[in-house]
């Protein structure tokens, strides 16, 4: 018998996806950040997330107006990984019988709010009994633009970019789990309250972008999917990575790795792409003008085995990884 924490959350994907048979309208299946359908002479994303008690977030640490905006927030994600606009959003919500009405009625505020942001109409959705605890999960369903960016087109060649600070969510995580109430503001906010990218990665998807993802898992793991879609290696330079002077302050306080953080932690929902030197210039300089967020190159793509390695060498930490057992 293979257990399910020995095969990880990747594996599990290929074993129960290996025979899935293909529709003619599917344009892009399995194995990007949203399905790409072709109906008619529109082209429609589809994605949906997960987000499971004690799995994803803690009562004790989060607001439920903050869990019902994270919640919509990686499923929102996705669709700006491709370059999409958000239409409609269902939502499913499994409850013990003995939670209170009110805290439901909250995190649907947060939901609403964060769909109002997305301006993705909440047109529906399922609710049903669980054993114990809150599961949520979101559909959402979009407008692709003319030429979605996928995680297959990175080119040898290509700069690799990323927008934000990769990292503050991880550390604010951190924070939260060691009970440090003199954590920075922004650390904290960075994983309690993520903001997906929708503007941005539209006019990068509008622009010479030639792949994208979210990062949800980890910049090494989410990049290492673009390597593997792209069959490109990818090397990130760790003097390249942006920090904030929180994030370099707090790691150190808390004997930690910012560097790390920013190479492995997850659930930041940046945007990480990949685009020809001769227009990551004027493509980068745009962004900086039409957007209050950074945007950084880090590192480079080319030709070799699909991988990312961190200054030329294989980076031990990958990412999250559900099912994966805790070592």
């Amino acid at each position: 018998m293979t257990r399910l924490d020995e095969l990880g959350e990747f594996g599990l994907i290929d074993l129960l996806t290996k025979n899935i048979s293909r529709n003619r309208s599917v344009l892009v299946g399995i194995g990007d950040d949203c399905a790409v359908v072709q109906e008619g002479k529109k082209q429609h994303l589809f994605t949906c997330d997960a987000f499971v008690e004690n799995i994803h977030f803690r009562r004790e640490w989060a607001s439920p107006e903050d869990i019902g905006r994270k919640a919509a927030a990686g499923a929102l994600s996705d669709i700006a990984a491709m370059g999409g606009v958000a239409r409609y959003m269902l939502v499913t919500l499994a409850c013990a019988r003995d939670t209170d009405v009110t805290y439901l009625e909250r995190i649907y505020s947060g939901l609403k709010a964060a769909s109002e942001e997305g301006r993705a109409a909440l047109i529906g959705g399922d609710t049903t009994a669980s054993c114990e605890g809150i599961m949520i999960s979101i559909t959402v369903i979009g407008k692709a633009p003319d030429n979605p960016v996928l995680r297959s087109g990175a080119r040898p060649g290509d700069v690799v970019a990323v927008t934000g600070y990769p990292g503050c969510a991880a550390l604010g995580l951190h924070a939260l789990e060691q009970g440090d109430g003199n954590a920075p503001e922004a650390l904290i906010r960075a994983h309690l309250r993520p903001r997906p990218k929708l503007m941005e990665g539209k006019f990068l998807g509008n622009g010479e972008v030639n792949a994208m993802i979210d990062l949800s898992d980890g910049l090494v793991q989410d990049l290492g999917h673009v390597a593997r879609r792209s069959n490109v290696s990818i090397d990130i330079e760790t003097k390249k990575l942006p920090l904030t002077p929180e994030q370099c302050a707090y790691a150190e306080k808390a004997g930690i790795s910012a560097v790390e953080a920013a190479l492995c932690g997850g659930e930041d929902y940046e945007l990480a792409f990949t685009v020809a030197p001769q227009q990551a210039a004027i493509l980068l300089a745009e962004f900086r003008l039409q957007f209050n967020i950074p945007v950084t190159v880090i590192g480079a793509v080319t030709e070799g085995p699909a991988r990312v390695t961190v200054d030329g060498l294989p980076c031990p930490h990958a990412g999250y990884n559900h099912f994966q057992t805790v070592k």
